[in-house]
């Protein structure tokens, strides 16, 4: 696929939304975003990134959008363009063009917002759980490809076994033996969740519609505090929802901190965890959609898996110079947190 950005005009010439009053950047990482206003009323342009372009990954994100509008849950269906689909392909890149939805950004020193984004994403997934996709086969996901070590791809998120392969590329990029020790550290705990979160384990944990990338980046909340909106569905797919929860954990319940949602370095700058802020997170998933023994034990798997996946496919993203450093700063941090902490946070939310 091309990666060369289209001007957006082009792209907005093929909806009937009038004449085009202002366009302003809005930002992005993976893909490009802007705010659109017209004489009609007011748009967001988005670029997908481009592993997240194919058919199947549209025909399952823009079927999801449209299942969960029809349940209530706060998000938008993309806008049809003059030939009536719901993006638009241009020179092998997408455009999707949605209503504008106002709201402010997540306050993080706010622990009411915590817990409404923890019950946001409880309903997110009861709703997303009854979603009948378009085709039933297992589609393929292309988490790793941009760093160029494999082409290999899996049905299914943070795949121990694609993350040991491309964990292993990334040791040699390691200068001295304590960088390549933390390598070896990272692919150690990695190896052990082949029997504690994959295969069989992992299979029962699944049949959820998980979110994929549940950040404040991709929620919007009203002037009283409640989610107006969750977006940006480009990795929602079949999964286990803990990935999700794990997500949230980290993103809603971690030491406040200023983030530049524009930089892929602040975005995954390692943060704090906080202990009362895990539990109003969990406590609060846990009453709207209930965790089972088996999910609450892989809780920490599934961060582990998410966070290692973070700073892998974040990689691609930093100049070649920079991947190594990108990959190992702070990586371990928040994994010694969880080994340290989880034990605590457990019983004190679940009583196990």
């Amino acid at each position: 696929m091309s990666t060369e950005p289209l001007h957006p005009s082009t792209a907005l010439a093929k909806y009937n939304i009038g004449t085009i009053q202002h366009l302003t950047e809005a930002g992005g990482t993976a893909g490009k975003t802007w705010k659109v206003t017209s004489e009609t009323g007011t748009f967001f342009l988005r670029l997908r990134g481009v592993r997240t372009s194919s058919e199947p990954r549209l025909l399952f994100d823009h079927g999801l959008r449209e299942h969960l509008v029809a349940h209530n849950v706060p998000t938008a269906a993309a806008i049809r363009t003059t030939s009536g689909n719901r993006w638009l392909r241009l020179s092998n890149r997408i455009f999707e063009l949605y209503p504008f939805v106002p709201g402010r950004a997540f306050n993080p020193h706010s622990t009411s917002e915590i817990a409404e984004a923890a019950t946001a994403l409880a309903a997110y997934h009861l709703a997303a759980a009854t979603y009948k996709p378009p085709s039933s086969k297992p589609e393929p996901i292309a988490q790793y490809t941009t760093l160029g070590f494999f082409n290999d791809v899996s049905n299914r998120m943070d795949d121990p076994q694609l993350q040991i392969k491309n964990m292993r590329e990334t040791r040699k990029l390691a200068s001295t033996d304590d960088e390549r020790a933390t390598v070896d550290r990272c692919i150690a705990r990695t190896e052990s969740m082949q029997n504690t979160y994959a295969g069989n384990i992992f299979n029962r944990l699944s049949g959820w519609v998980i979110h994929g990338d549940y950040t404040p980046a991709n929620l919007l909340f009203t002037s009283a505090g409640k989610v107006a909106g969750i977006f940006d569905l480009d990795w929602a797919l079949p999964g286990a929802r803990v990935r999700d929860v794990a997500d949230g954990l980290y993103f809603f319940a971690t030491v406040p901190r200023t983030v530049d949602p524009a930089s892929i370095w602040s975005l995954t700058d390692a943060a704090d965890f906080d202990l009362d802020r895990c539990a109003i997170f969990l406590n609060a998933y846990h009453k709207a959609a209930s965790l089972s023994p088996d999910e609450i034990t892989a809780i920490p798997s599934a961060f582990t898996g998410r966070w290692l996946s973070i700073h892998l496919e974040g990689m691609a993203k930093v100049t070649p110079e920079d991947r190594f450093r990108f990959f190992s700063r702070d990586i371990e941090k928040p994994l010694h947190w969880l080994d340290n902490h989880w034990p605590v946070l457990k019983n004190r939310v679940f009583q196990i």
